[in-house]
């Protein structure tokens, strides 16, 4: 029987709980050794809590030769500190959405990665659902023929009082952005995953209903490299929230999912696949957490997969840029007013 993999968890906040769960539900594959906090205190109760070791450091957690694979659970603006002393420590990484916020961070992650050999995960557990999966199948098996359009609609809730309650929300050196790169990144990269590449973008960005440093209303307008069309919005500013819905439109067929689940499957050659159509259980729309453990459990399985295979998980760190990569593009389209191609 091989070894179980031994994973950290660096930062206590709310997701870190979700790691922990997805860690406990393959315990023939992984276990989680300890935590580590900036705020010892709070690795300490994480810690009792889980019956795992609290340690007092990151750099006393990265020392520890019994962990192999770090999870990254702290605010965005400090993902890329953190994984590349867990890259020059030599232990794997996945890190939670946005894999960093700036292209400069990205740079460092990749460059740490590649200089010590280590694979870097960004969390994208929506890609793990069956509703997406069985689209990405359709697509490549050209039931929709030529796609037309692809859009994204990320109409999300967060209320002032979310924003205060951590010193980071909302900000622009921290949170990296708003509505797009906090709540819709998930969207994104599912855009991208199942549309292809952007070649160009134009959108507007604004502050319309909160307090805070970076946009609650932004909307694109895309051009695949495909030449088809999409749309991306994403709010934190309408009542009462809905789920994130994703329209796939071409010349033969069209899909549409809310969350992850298919919720029109409309083709002309409907092909084997057996279909059925679900209302959405699960939304983060108006509660963050408002999330199911499952599809975390289904990326750190197949975490587990590559590193016992020497393969690439679905999600490696090339994976993880990319939707940060457009989502920068979009801001520099809406700070500059113009058409930005990628």
């Amino acid at each position: 029987m091989e070894r179980k993999i031994g994973f950290g968890i660096i930062g206590c906040g709310v997701i870190a709980d979700f790691h922990a769960n997805a860690l406990f539900e393959i315990p023939e594959e992984a276990v989680l050794v300890g935590v580590a906090d900036a705020r010892p205190e709070s690795a300490q109760r994480f810690a009792l809590a889980k019956q795992v070791r609290a340690f007092a450091s990151v750099e006393e957690m990265l020392a520890c030769p019994e962990i192999d694979v770090v999870t990254i659970c702290v605010p965005s603006g400090f993902h890329a500190d953190i994984a590349v002393k867990a890259a020059n420590a030599g232990k794997h990484i996945i890190v939670e959405k946005p894999m960093a916020i700036t292209k400069e961070q990205l740079d460092a992650m990749e460059e740490a990665c590649a200089r010590n050999g280590v694979l870097l995960s960004s969390i994208a557990q929506s890609r793990f659902t069956k509703g997406v999966s069985m689209t990405k199948q359709a697509i490549a098996d050209g039931l929709l023929g030529k796609l037309v359009c692809a859009d994204v609609y990320m109409k999300f809730n967060r209320t002032q009082e979310y924003y205060n309650s951590g010193g980071w929300r909302g900000t622009k050196a921290i949170d990296g952005g708003g509505a797009l790169m906090n709540q819709g990144i998930h969207g994104v990269d599912l855009l991208l995953y199942l549309a292809g590449d952007v070649k160009s973008v134009y959108a507007v960005s604004k502050t319309l209903a909160r307090q805070i440093e970076v946009e609650d209303t932004l909307s694109a307008v895309l051009e695949f490299k495909s030449g088809a069309t999409g749309v991306i919005q994403a709010t934190t500013s309408v009542y009462p929230g809905y789920p994130r819905r994703l329209e796939l439109n071409g010349d033969k067929g069209s899909i549409v999912l809310e969350e992850g689940n298919v919720v029109r499957w409309d083709l002309e050659n409907p092909g084997k696949q057996d279909i059925v159509l679900q209302p959405t259980m699960y939304s983060s729309a108006a509660t963050p957490t408002a999330i199911a453990v499952d599809n975390h459990t289904k990326q750190f399985k197949d975490v587990i997969r590559a590193l016992r295979t020497g393969t690439k998980p679905l999600i490696d760190i090339h994976e993880g840029r990319r939707p940060v990569d457009l989502i920068l593009a979009i801001y520099k389209s809406a700070e500059e007013h113009r058409v930005i191609e990628l």
